[in-house]
């Protein structure tokens, strides 16, 4: 039996999650974006969309080609690493290659020399019907060992310079890493049985997408509400991981008071008071309401004996709102 998986539409420059759909293990990522696409092409209202692919989606030349043939969609696909491409792509003549000095990964790490070279393939979509794509390959030299070869394929754009396709294909880590803090930070690996295991047919047990998706979408808005609250923070602290805000913030102490419609928070921070400071009158001014606890207006306080923790006030000195 197919586990289950979930897939993600990502904002790559929000760094925002649209969509979640829960599917079992034997539907495919161009599936997915069969049924993503057409609504995300609604919401654009006529701008130009631009679409990250993985290799999941291209194995299918067919699918691909429904997948980016669209007017005012870019699609940047990765390809999928076969050793027929690999041998077209050591046959490129000398002078479709450039040679490109990237950063190193850190400060005093050397640069990395990358070759890329603008090209075209071939893909067949049907036995008699071939299309032309542009690809872009990239070869990245080791110091030891063989070079590294990835390359893309790319819809709907002939005129953005090789480089910057590169460029925005990389901004998918962004996704990447949201995707880890969730499992690693917000458990969403903890979510429940996609399969009904009291089904009198075990070949045939239906799938329950409804308490997959509840749950991941809930994590995934958990997640946000933990980022938007970093964005407030000291920049030292944006995009910080939720164990981090919850060993510097969340865990907190305090006391609460249960009063006629209030609900009175007196937090006891030994860090960054000027920081409280400002996150508790905003609060207090947005006048926040608990819906679950009869409607009653969350009030935040600090609490006068609150004794910093000087140890902790050395390693952020430095950050400020």
């Amino acid at each position: 039996m197919k586990l289950e998986k979930l897939t993600f539409a990502f904002h790559t420059g929000a760094r925002w999650l649209l969509s979640i759909v829960a599917t079992p293990g034997n539907v495919g990522l161009g599936d997915v974006a069969l049924r993503l696409l057409p609504s995300l092409r609604r919401r654009t209202r006529g701008a130009q969309l631009r679409v990250i692919l993985d290799a999941g989606a291209a194995h299918d030349h067919r699918q691909l080609f429904a997948l980016a043939d669209h007017a005012g969609q870019v699609t940047i696909v990765r390809v999928p690493r076969r050793r027929a491409y690999r041998a077209q792509w050591l046959q490129l003549p000398k002078q479709l290659w450039r040679e490109i000095q990237e950063e190193g990964p850190y400060k005093a790490a050397p640069p990395k020399l990358v070759h890329v070279a603008d090209t075209v393939m071939k893909l067949r979509v049907t036995r008699r019907v071939s299309r032309e794509v542009r690809t872009i390959v990239v070869r990245e030299a080791a110091k030891r060992g063989k070079d590294r070869w990835h390359a893309l394929w790319v819809f709907g754009d002939d005129c953005s310079d090789r480089w910057d396709i590169i460029s925005e294909f990389r901004s998918r880590q962004h996704h990447e890493q949201t995707y880890r803090v969730m499992l690693h930070d917000s458990h969403i690996d903890t979510v429940v049985s996609g399969y009904n295991k009291k089904s009198s047919n075990p070949a045939r047990p239906g799938f329950l997408q409804a308490a997959i998706t509840l749950y991941a979408w809930t994590v995934a808005l958990a997640t946000h509400a933990l980022a938007d609250f970093a964005s407030e923070l000291p920049r030292a602290f944006h995009r910080a991981h939720p164990r981090t805000l919850r060993r510097w913030f969340l865990h907190t102490p305090a006391t609460l008071f249960l009063g006629q419609g209030t609900l009175i928070v007196a937090l006891q921070p030994r860090t960054m008071l000027e920081t409280w400071h400002l996150l508790i009158d905003r609060i207090n001014r947005s006048k926040f309401r608990i819906p679950w606890l009869d409607n009653r207006r969350l009030v935040l306080s600090i609490e006068r004996n609150a004794v910093p923790d000087v140890r902790k006030l050395d390693l952020i000195r430095n950050s400020r709102l």
